[in-house]
């Protein structure tokens, strides 16, 4: 009986092995298979001894990857939410507090302490819950049994048997002696009688030959027009190079000219019904093929020299006598008229004329002068002539062939133009057929290749396929979900459809490759090659082109060749020094049960060519591709991507999987990277931070001062940005460094000590991005290296992984700062430590990132209770204190680190005005011991009639004297001037003097004021505002030093203090 411990083993078991391979995964995914991932890892760590320890495990040589354990999961979920987020979406806390749960009941486990039931069932459910969110689904639903004390569930896959046990191969594929031109179909060998069985024989031919949906049409059309009861006259076999056009021709051939030893297969008698035929019509047949027929004059017997096509199809209709009609065109070369053309078949009852490959023999015509004239253009004539003739003709049928390219057959300069006339003439009355369309590959394949098949096995081996596409259905192309993808599997069983339609569809595109011809001779080869080996797989898929065979090696790089991939096959997959074969190797278990590497790289290098654009594979397709019960799922194959990927030196990961011919960056870039120097990827994270510390009116950041003199003491907040030489984790340097610079400024002590924040990073975060800027800073160098020979594809590979670095590196330099430091008090030694990692990852900036955290705890504020000044927990104003100044008001809110930070001053000055409508408090005016302007409830001041200088007052209600006023509304009364003054004397006496008026104009002029005095001169300005004038100040600062200013001083404070007041000044040297 299961046990709950050994249901706890049990699973414990299966959830770690899928964490541990998507973990991995998804951090090298992420940060690279470089080290950065296993920094990101460690970083990860809240326990510092567990930290070391993995150090430790690390320093005793144990593999990176084998540093995982479960233990860990928690912190890793919540250090790097960026990285499994997608997966798990809006469950991430959740997965970690389950995680958590996971942990404890382990460490039961692992002491054999006894565990409650119900810890049991919510630890397994836990478990389940986590591997469905990362795509486990397999050992979910093992867990889940566990969980519910269900037996196991045998997998369907362990019935499943080699595809060898269920189809059986033709003997001379069984026994590895077929030859690769067995697939290569020659009409003009079948005629002669030189073809090998499987074509010269009519009944070996048509009984490993799939009658295609367009082959059976055109041979029932073939047979009623012979017959003269319908049919299409003049038929076109328009396909690429090997898909089917010969073979076509050679069916037709053997229709008529075998009949009699044909006529009683099952296909001919389906023919014959489908036509309202009891017996194929005896017809004469001319075949003409353009590789085997000269231009020069053949002696075809004594007193026939053939000079023609058409001298070639009159004397194979009807010898000499049939020779004669059109000798005189022939010996002369001369295209024969229509009258000439309809005599000669008019001699016959029924003719069936087949013409292959004409470009091949146009293209050489061209060279046989003819009068003013030469023989390709009279065979132009002659074809245009006779697709006429045909046409009108009763019981005579044309069918030709015609490649979709003339450079499949042919790469003279003069061949296009050839083949666009040829199209042109054929294409005016011909029907166009296409031999093997869609699906039809899979029949063709199987009939060619296959002596038996059990279907009744083969759909069962199909159901378990589609019982796994299902499970794993979000990580498969969507076009898998379709009933219609089951009947496929079984079309093309024992093979796995997307092998076929890649050679079809991709290969088949390429000019070296023979479409449905090359098709057959590398199955025959795969099918060879696995055939009674016991690892073979259900089904033959991508992954099986066993490319270690010297054979079929050989007959890859054969349609690959000039393409130069021997040295790609030897470093990157085959033995004995395949990086992909050695990772299996080295491995061990699962990977080399499955030889999961060379597999997966074999596929990705099957998916790698192409005539046309389309080169490499997505992921998801690949899944699709490789994926097996009982074998590979999809998270062992991202683990083998990832592994192969940081290794193999052909292969290109960006957005599909593919081989190239030029190795990658992984070398060129490892030794470009050990060449950059320390400072410059400091000075380049240095302006990656600042490029995302970001900025508001009301908060400057300041990135890594080096002196306290880098930090103003100003008025405005300030933030900040902490190198990598004061880390958050290192306690000391941290605290010796906001010491410092909280408590000076330059020479002197920092007086605002509530207006500068501290931010900080971890080491491990910034030894991520320090490896990204070294990538970063040697790929710019590969990219700047004009003497660096580097291919279009490299180049391509270069340009995107400069892009993609590029793009990284300002969100990575953000995160790496996740500790936002708050003072406390005035002594700088106390700090309030915010977690800022969150709003560090989704904050568009450093700057914004700290907003949002002050905000959302009410430490900065965009607006002030009025309250809190005269009351509250702000202690600024004691209840036994009648009056404080709006400076002093002001300055302690910049000065006591204990108090919220302002947006800015007006903040505090609406604050006061709300505060006196309120009649919480009043503002004055103090000039001496007078007061000469009183703002009270009942007049209430405007946010512009007040300064925080020394000479307004914030006062309690009732406290002030009422001023003098000269009528209602609190307004000051003017001096009285004296009644009737006397008009002063004259200067000399004699006369009266002028009538006196008031100054309308003062201007005050200092010389050799210190800076200490500059204070004063504020006092003296709104001294001058209260006698009610309009002041303005002209200010002219200079500086000079005999032995030179310092200038760096000059732009980095005097420019930026100006531009922080926003103050404009002319500046003269």
């Amino acid at each position: 009986m299961t046990t709950d411990y050994d249901r706890v083993g049990q699973a414990l078991k299966l959830y770690a092995d899928s964490v541990r391979a998507y973990t991995l995964r998804k951090l090298k995914g992420h940060y690279g298979s470089g080290r950065a991932w296993l920094e990101a890892y460690l970083g990860s760590f809240k326990s510092e001894s567990r930290r070391q320890n993995a150090i430790a495990n690390l320093k005793n040589q144990q593999a990176p990857e084998d540093v995982f354990d479960i233990v860990h999961v928690k912190d890793l979920l919540l250090a790097n939410q960026d990285v499994f987020r997608d997966d798990f979406k809006r469950s991430l806390q959740k997965a970690a507090t389950w995680a958590d749960e996971i942990v404890e009941v382990r460490h039961k486990y692992a002491h054999q302490q006894d565990i409650p039931a119900e810890d049991v069932t919510r630890a397994l459910d836990s478990m389940a819950r986590i591997l469905i969110s990362i795509g486990a689904d397999e050992h979910a639903q093992a867990i889940k049994n566990l969980r519910d004390n269900a037996p196991p569930q045998a997998s369907p896959s362990t019935q499943l048997a080699p595809w060898w046990q269920h189809a059986e191969p033709h003997e001379d594929i069984k026994k590895g002696g077929f030859d690769e031109s067995t697939f290569a179909a020659k009409l003009d060998d079948v005629v002669a009688g030189k073809a090998p069985p499987e074509y010269g024989r009519a009944e070996e031919f048509l009984r490993k030959t799939y009658l295609t949906r367009e082959l059976r049409s055109l041979l029932v059309d073939t047979l009623k027009r012979l017959a003269g009861t319908g049919g299409e006259a003049v038929v076109q076999l328009r396909t690429p190079f090997g898909g089917g056009k010969t073979h076509t021709l050679i069916a037709l051939y053997h229709l008529v000219k075998s009949a009699a030893d044909i006529e009683g297969m099952s296909d001919i008698q389906t023919l014959l019904r489908e036509a309202g035929l009891d017996h194929v019509p005896h017809a004469r047949c001319a075949v003409v093929v353009g590789t085997d027929v000269s231009v020069e004059p053949r002696e075809a017997e004594a007193g026939v020299t053939v000079h023609t096509l058409w001298g070639e199809i009159a004397y194979q209709l009807g010898g000499r006598a049939g020779y004669e009609v059109v000798r005189a065109s022939d010996e002369s070369r001369i295209s024969p008229s229509k009258d000439t053309l309809r005599t000669l078949i008019g001699k016959y009852s029924r003719v069936l004329i087949l013409l292959d490959e004409l470009l091949v023999y146009q293209v050489r015509a061209s060279a046989v002068v003819v009068g003013d004239s030469n023989l390709q253009a009279q065979t132009f004539a002659f074809l245009q002539s006779l697709t006429e003739v045909v046409s009108s003709s009763k019981g005579t049928a044309l069918v030709t062939t015609f490649p979709e390219s003339h450079l499949e057959y042919y790469d003279h300069e003069r061949a296009q133009s050839v083949f666009d006339t040829l199209g042109k003439i054929l294409g005016r009355v011909e029907a166009t057929r296409v031999p093997v369309q869609g699906e039809e590959i899979f029949e063709v394949v199987r009939r060619r290749l296959f002596r038996r098949i059990d279907e009744a096995q083969a759909r069962g081996v199909v159901a378990a396929y589609q019982g796994l596409y299902e499970n794993y259905r979000d990580d498969l192309p969507t076009d898998v979900r379709s009933q219609d993808y089951g009947r496929r599997m079984l079309r093309a069983y024992p093979f796995h459809p997307e092998l076929i339609d890649v050679l079809y569809e991709r290969w088949g595109t390429m000019q070296t490759f023979q479409k449905t011809r090359g098709v057959l001779r590398l199955l025959a080869r795969v099918i060879e090659y696995g055939y009674m080996s016991p690892a073979a797989r259900p089904l033959i898929g991508l992954g099986d082109v066993g490319l270690e065979d010297p054979q079929l090696r050989a007959t890859v790089m054969q349609i690959l060749r000039g393409g130069n991939w021997d040295p790609v096959l030897a470093s990157d997959i085959v033995p004995s020094d395949g990086k992909a074969y050695l990772t299996d190797k080295e491995r061990g278990g699962e990977y080399a049960r499955h030889r999961l590497c060379q597999t997966t790289a074999t596929a990705i290098f099957m998916y790698s060519h192409s005539g046309g654009g389309e080169k490499g594979v997505t992921e998801p397709r690949l899944r699709l591709a490789l994926v097996q019960p009982d074998g590979i799922s999809p998270t062992l194959l991202s683990d083998a991507l990832s592994r192969l990927r940081g290794r193999l030196y052909y292969l290109y990961g960006n957005g599909s999987w593919v081989f190239r011919v030029q190795a990658n960056l992984n070398a060129v870039l490892t030794d470009r990277m050990g060449q950059v120097k320390p400072n410059a990827v400091e000075e380049r994270l240095k302006d990656a931070v600042s490029a995302r510390a970001g900025g508001v009116p009301f908060i400057k950041p300041i990135v890594w001062p080096e002196e306290t003199r880098d930090i103003p003491d100003n008025a405005q907040l300030k933030l900040v940005v902490f190198s990598p030489q004061q880390p958050a984790d290192d306690k000391e340097s941290l605290e010796r460094a906001t010491f410092v610079f909280q408590n000076t400024h330059a020479s002197s002590p920092r007086v605002n000590k509530n207006t500068v924040l501290y931010l900080a990073g971890s080491s491990s975060d910034f030894g991520r991005a320090r490896a990204l800027v070294r990538e970063l800073l040697a790929l710019e160098e590969i990219s700047a290296d004009r003497g660096l020979e580097l291919s279009p594809d490299q180049r391509l590979d270069l340009t995107e992984r400069l892009g993609k670095t590029r793009e990284r590196l300002p969100e990575a330099a953000k995160a790496c700062y996740t500790r936002l430091y708050e003072p406390l008090d005035a002594s700088s030694q106390k700090f309030r430590v915010h977690d800022v990692s969150a709003q560090v990852k989704t904050a568009r900036s450093l700057v914004d990132a700290v907003v949002e955290t002050l905000r959302s705890q009410d430490r900065l504020l965009a607006a002030l209770d009025p309250a809190l000044l005269a009351t509250g927990p702000y202690d600024l104003w004691p209840a036994d204190v009648e009056t404080v100044r709006l400076r002093d008001l002001r300055d302690y809110f910049l000065r006591l680190p204990h108090l919220p930070y302002l947006e800015n001053e007006d903040v505090l000055r609406n604050a006061l005005v709300k505060g006196v409508r309120d009649g919480l408090f009043e503002i004055a005016l103090k000039r001496d011991d007078s007061t000469p302007r009183v703002w009270r409830r009942t007049n209430p001041p405007a946010a512009n009639d007040f300064f925080f200088a020394d000479h307004y007052l914030l006062a309690r209600p009732g406290v002030l004297h009422e001023p003098e006023v000269s009528k209602p509304g609190g307004e000051v009364k003017p001096p009285i001037a004296p009644a009737d003054p006397a008009p002063p004397s004259s200067r000399d006496g004699t006369g009266p003097a002028a009538v006196s008026k008031n100054k309308t104009h003062v201007r005050l002029s200092f010389n050799d004021l210190s800076i200490s005095d500059l204070p004063k001169l504020v006092d003296v300005a709104y001294a001058l505002e209260d006698a009610k004038g309009k002041v303005s100040v002209e200010v002219r600062l200079s500086a000079e030093n005999p032995a030179g200013l310092d200038e760096s001083l000059l732009e980095l404070n005097v420019r930026e203090l100006l531009a922080q007041q926003g103050l404009r000044a002319d500046w003269e040297d």
